[in-house]
């Protein structure tokens, strides 16, 4: 580690929605030799809000970052503990940097220092992945301007039927509603293509699909995005089981992500043909609209139907309302930024309430 300069690696940032292929993305990424990527804790804007103004590094203001690191311990299954950081060597390595070191350098510095199973070489890219970044896409280039950006972006309708069997297995990332499911698919679906169509050299559009049909070629080309060497080894990342469970624990493989002990394979695409009734397919593809063509996505149905308009209608509205909100609360003074964040879900209450149905079960 000490031969790499942290003031010199750029970060990069994977987006996506939940169960659209990040984590996978970020396990090839993270048995790269050339890239360091921590496993999800969404605690970067909390930390900038608090620290965006420090001018002067010194050491009370670096330790003050630390401590705040792990201020922020717990969201739900993403934990502080999966990082395996070492908070007085993190400091010992920080103060290096005293006086000359800024709020970018010391935001990425905890991805770098978060703990990898996987041998590293020289760090060439430092890594992010929390997909609820993907709203504060554009805020985040702002913070990281040398930043690029892979977004990648799965069929709505699987998306939707893998964030629904994680809801039955009574580990909820979100609520498993439909139209609330393929709302934010169209929403970000159009921020991400907005976006590349700005800055086409730093954002990177990825299918999820393209990743596990065509493995090498996909992989490769990210590489060349990146402008790393592109190394095949990144697919063996399965035969770290043991290892990987042994350093994570079984919950996290067993609820989350049990296919990522496995080989990629093309499993879980179109799953929707044989799980989705015809109005849920109906409903599904007048949402995602233009978005799903542009993306490749064949849809069955493209005529309008008013009817599916004036059902989708209100959660559509509460689902623009609930994300205007969150970025509004990032936006916040760091100790009312996170309180915010995490009672965000009392909106969804509300709305099912209302409209007769039951809350997701919550991760304890």
């Amino acid at each position: 580690m000490e031969k790499d300069d942290l003031s010199k690696i750029p970060m990069f940032f994977i987006l996506g929605r939940p169960r659209s292929g990040t984590t996978l993305l970020t396990t090839l990424f993270n048995a790269h030799p050339n890239i360091r990527i921590a496993p999800e804790f969404p605690v970067m804007l909390f930390l900038y809000q608090r620290f965006k103004h420090v001018r002067k590094w010194d050491e009370t203001t670096i330790r003050a970052f630390v401590e705040h690191v792990f201020f922020y311990s717990k969201f739900n299954i993403r934990r502080i503990e999966n990082l395996k950081l070492d908070k007085e060597f993190i400091i010992s390595e920080l103060l290096k940097y005293k006086d000359k070191g800024s709020i970018q350098l010391f935001l990425k510095s905890i991805n770098y220092f978060a703990f990898s199973i996987y041998n590293k070489e020289e760090t060439l890219w430092i890594g992010d992945k929390n997909p609820v970044y993907s709203m504060s896409a554009d805020r985040l280039r702002n913070i990281f301007p040398d930043a690029k950006f892979i977004c990648i972006i799965r069929d709505y309708r699987d998306n939707f039927i893998s964030i629904k069997k994680l809801a039955e297995k009574e580990v909820a990332v979100e609520a498993p509603v439909l139209s609330l499911q393929v709302g934010r698919w169209r929403i970000f679906t159009r921020l991400f293509l907005n976006l590349k169509r700005r800055f086409p050299d730093k954002y990177y559009i990825l299918r999820y699909e393209d990743l596990v049909s065509e493995q090498e070629s996909t992989f490769r080309s990210l590489c060349e995005f990146l402008g790393i060497d592109y190394d095949p080894s990144v697919f063996d990342f399965h035969k770290k089981k043991e290892e990987t469970v042994n350093t994570y624990g079984d919950f996290i493989y067993e609820k989350f992500h049990e296919n990522l002990l496995k080989p990629i394979n093309t499993g879980r695409m179109n799953t929707w043909q044989k799980v989705l009734t015809e109005e849920e397919v109906r409903m599904a593809d007048q949402i995602a609209g233009k978005y799903a063509d542009k993306l490749g996505y064949a849809r069955q149905n493209k005529r309008f139907s008013t009817l599916l308009f004036f059902k989708s209608a209100p959660i559509l509205t509460y689902n623009h309302i609930l994300l205007q909100v969150m970025i509004f609360g990032t936006y916040l003074p760091h100790k009312v930024s996170q309180w915010w964040f995490l009672k965000m879900q009392i909106l969804l209450k509300i709305y099912l309430r209302l409209f007769g149905k039951k809350p997701a079960p919550k991760v304890s």
